[in-house]
């Protein structure tokens, strides 16, 4: 298996989130008439911010699949973590990452008409609060921190743990915003 089969599994994680994206933004684009992708057109300082960041986490993504997969070099950011660097591991793993897409997946189906990347002055939406928001306040945001845990075990690098963490930070900062947003009812 190897080196193919873990750039596979960690391409195909980053690709299926893609995929759940532009399959429920040409959804909602086709019923509505309305670009959920909001985040072109923000005023907010912080929501341009994090516009920038979705630009550098998308570079950095296709960064860490071309360092790990392509370029193999065993020392410093890319120096593996030896006790969890296996190939049956990285099948359960990889079957973790499928989870967090499904939560993905599954809190976009909930969201309807109302899921957006990014907060959407213009065309405001009621706040969900029923099925996977019934336990889950940001299972989006769950879901793709389950992916990222998912390819770090995959490959356990300082580099790929480092960019978990940053993800794990800035969407922190947007969920501050989006409860900003909604009030106190989505705390």
């Amino acid at each position: 298996m190897g080196l193919i089969f873990e750039t596979v599994l960690v391409a195909g994680l980053f690709a299926g989130y893609a995929a759940l994206w532009a399959i429920k933004r040409r959804q909602l684009i086709e019923t509505t008439g309305l670009d959920p992708e909001v985040l072109a057109k923000v005023t907010s300082p912080v929501q341009a911010y994090f516009a920038r960041l979705v630009r550098v986490f998308t570079v950095l993504v296709s960064g860490l699949v071309v360092l790990h997969g392509f370029i193999r070099i065993p020392m410093g950011l890319t120096a593996r973590l030896a006790l969890i660097d296996n190939p049956a591991f990285d099948i359960a793993v990889g079957v973790l990452g499928v989870l967090g897409l499904s939560v993905c997946w599954l809190a976009q189906r909930t969201m309807r008409d109302s899921w957006r990347l990014g907060i959407d002055k213009e065309n405001k939406t009621p706040l969900v609060t029923n099925g996977i928001f019934r336990l889950i306040r940001n299972p989006t945001y769950l879901g793709l921190h389950v992916v990222n845990l998912g390819v770090w075990f995959i490959w356990p690098t300082a580099a790929v743990g480092f960019y978990a963490v940053l993800f794990f930070v800035v969407m922190e900062i947007q969920v501050r915003a989006e409860e900003e947003q909604f009030g106190q009812a989505s705390r």
